[in-house]
Parts: C-alpha cells; structure tokens; sequence
C-alpha cells in the first residue's frame, strides 16, 4: 500500500505529526491539498514537499520557478490545461515533460499524448506551485495559496486612508471617490540592513534550497519510456470543444432559513456549505459573497447575486493590514450592519463586486478552530438599505456553520 504523503513527510522529519494534523484541519476548512495547507502553515519547505510528493507518486519532482519552454506551452491549449491542471514544461523532439499533480493519471496522459502527438513524461509539482505556473503560463483563474511570503502585492493599499472628511457618505460622494484612489500598491519596503535582522537568523542562516531539475538532466529523464499518444481517445474522453461565450448558468433557487438550517446539517464538503449559505441569502439580499479568511487576507470563494460571476469574486483580495468592514469584522469576530466607511479596502470591495454604492450592508463572521474563516458580505445594491432584522436568523445560521465545519474537521483527522 502506498504510504499517506503525512506519513512520509513525518517519515522523512520535514514535519511533525502536529503539523498534518493542523493542515488537515485546515483543508477540511479551506480546501487545497495536504500539502498546499502545510505550506501555507510553513510547516514544510517546497523542496521536502516536492521530494516527498515524488516517493509518493514514483514520478521524479520539480520545484521551485519553473518557467516552461514557450515551444512546450504552444503544444497544448488552455483549455486542455485548464481541464487536466498539467502545464507543458519541456520539449525535446518526440518527448513532452509536463508539470502535473497527478503523474499516475492515465487519462489525463491519454488526451495530452493525443492532443500533443507527444510521449509525455509527468513531473509531479506541489499543488500550490502548478497553480502559480498555470496563472503565469495560461492566466487561468487559480488559487495563489502556499507561499506566504508571495501574497497580495500588486493589489496592496496605501497604509493610511484614501480620504478625509465623515466616514458616512452618499452614492455621488463615493462614486467620485472611485476616480481618485490609486489602487496600485506602493512601492516595496527596502529590506531591512543586516545589523536589523533577528538574533536567530543571524546564528542561523538560511541554507539556499537546491535548484529544480535543469534542461540537461530532464533530457535524460526524458529518455526513459515515456507514455505514448494513443491511436484514439476512449469514448466519451473526447477533446473539449473551443471556449465559446455563453450565457451564464442560471443562478440556484433561494433557500428558506429552515431549508438552509436542515441542508447544512447533513453537509458532507466545504462547497456545500457555500452553496447553502448563499443561496439563503438570496432569499434576503440583492448580492451575496462569501470571503474565506487566512493568513492575514480575505479572498472571494463564492458569489450569488446580481452581476456576480465565479471571476469576478475570485478577484476579491483584501490584506486585513488595511482599514475597512471586513477587517473590523475579522479583528471583532462580530457582526456589522450600517453604511460602508470610506476607505481603500471599502472602494476595492465594491468595485470588485461590480460597483454601485449601497446605503448599508451587512457582513457576518463565520468561526471554526477558535478564529474567523469566513466572513459573508451582503447588500441590496445601489443606493439600497439591508434589513438590520435579518442579522438574527443569520446569526443562528452562522453557529449551524461552525458546526457544520467541525464536523468536517473531525472527518479529515
């Protein structure tokens, strides 16, 4: 049998019993991998990750940068790579090297050998690094998740606030605050001189990881049987049609309270939980948006509502560093009903949302393993009031959450 990737990285002492179980409790919140929660918890390196992921898997593991050969990218279409989350990495005549999570996939290596007319050879990669590479390669919508020192930069906010005057304010007011604000981050802090750094690193300085494979010795590995394009694809495994505009899904029926409270008890996955929540706020609000809270920042997991699409709350990135709704939520662990103050973390949410000034907005903090994870964000759009008496019965769903969660931590340990 093969062993559990905890088991080995605890095996290989690049971790601690303790750290899988807290990245297991994690995942069962926050979703990802094993290992894409033990990096963001800094429990592992990338390095023993990788390593540990190629014992696993029998598939020989890369690691750190890893830009592909833009011959390779050229091989294969988003679309293919979207579908199997593989990158092309290298090409060496007949041979394609692709980044993957899942080396043992055969189905994946079938339609990429077919789609590339290659033998492909699978280099397994942390979950979190394959979601870096495919943003950078394809721009695909993923995660940017297990690097902490690589979280929100280009979307930073100037650390004081973007305007004086009352904090309360009408649509005009706050629409003509839209044109002000720069919303790029300053400039990075210079690091600080060596005299400044901690006692312990200075006793103890980083070792510099290895370098991942380089071109020479992926040839060589390339040499190996690699698997071969099939003839053709097994029915039902055809290629995916071009991407095509197409109208929206149509948006899940609302939910009573007493549907969503009887729904959220036999929860088996996060992304029942999602569901459920935003399809009782529905049956209140205009639009709704759940924020997953980590590590310091609050992120878009999933939408319902007018003008809301999966992109567009994908792209809700908030660091908690800066002023604003959420932040006070996240630091209060309690409930906010009222008007949206002017700050730059307020403008940046709203216009992630799709624009338009509500007069008052409702946020709730959703809490499991002692701290907030969620925050849910509600409003009736612009220029519209949310009714202060509907806090009630989320707060009652938002406690039938945190029970619904530690459920599901006690399943992942």
């Amino acid at each position: 049998m093969t062993a559990r990737l905890g088991e080995i990285l605890v095996s290989e002492r690049a971790c601690s019993y303790g750290d899988v179980r807290e990245a297991l409790q994690n995942q069962a919140i926050f979703g990802g991998r094993l290992g894409t929660n033990l990096l963001e918890l800094g429990a592992v390196t990338e390095a023993a990750l990788a390593h540990a992921l190629g014992t696993r898997t029998g598939a020989p593991p890369l690691f750190g940068d890893l830009p592909p050969d833009p011959a390779a990218l050229r091989l294969l279409d988003a679309r293919l790579a979207d579908r199997w989350d593989v990158v092309p990495y290298h090409v060496a005549e007949r041979r394609l090297a692709i980044l993957t999570r899942d080396p043992a996939d055969l189905r994946m290596l079938d339609e990429v050998a077919f789609a590339t007319s290659r033998h492909v050879h699978p280099f397994v990669v942390p979950e979190a690094r394959l979601w870096r590479t495919l943003r950078s390669a394809y721009g695909l919508d993923r995660q940017v998740r297990g690097f902490p020192g690589e979280r929100i930069k280009a979307e930073e906010a100037p650390a004081r606030r973007v305007a004086t005057g009352p904090d309360l304010m009408d649509e005009a007011g706050f629409d003509a605050l839209y044109g002000r604000v720069g919303l790029q981050a300053p400039p990075p802090p210079a690091p600080p001189p060596a005299d400044d750094l901690p006692v312990e690193d200075l006793l103890e300085p980083i070792e510099p990881e290895p370098p991942p494979l380089s071109p020479a010795v992926l040839d060589g590995l390339m040499r190996a049987h690699g698997h071969a394009p099939p003839a053709a694809l097994p029915a039902g495994a055809a290629l995916p049609p071009p991407v095509l505009a197409r109208a929206p899904a149509p948006e899940p029926s609302p939910l009573a309270f007493a549907e969503a409270l009887r729904f959220l008890e036999g929860v088996g996955e996060r992304g029942a939980i999602a569901r459920t929540v935003l399809r009782y706020a529905r049956s209140k609000f205009r639009r709704a948006v759940l924020l997953t809270v980590r590590q310091g920042e609050a992120h878009g997991w999933a939408g319902l509502g007018a003008g809301l699409t999966d992109e567009a709350v994908h792209r809700i990135r908030l660091t908690l560093a800066t002023p604003g709704v959420v932040a006070t939520v996240v630091s209060s662990s309690a409930p906010y009903v009222g008007p949206l103050p002017k700050t730059w973390a307020n403008v940046r949410l709203l216009k992630d949302l799709g624009g338009g000034v509500p007069k008052s907005a409702l946020l709730l903090p959703v809490l499991a393993l002692g701290r907030v994870v969620n925050v849910l964000y509600a409003d009736n759009g612009r220029g519209e009031q949310v009714n202060a008496g509907d806090l009630g019965d989320l707060l009652i769903l938002g406690t039938r959450i945190a029970q619904s969660y530690e459920v599901l931590v006690r399943r992942a340990v």
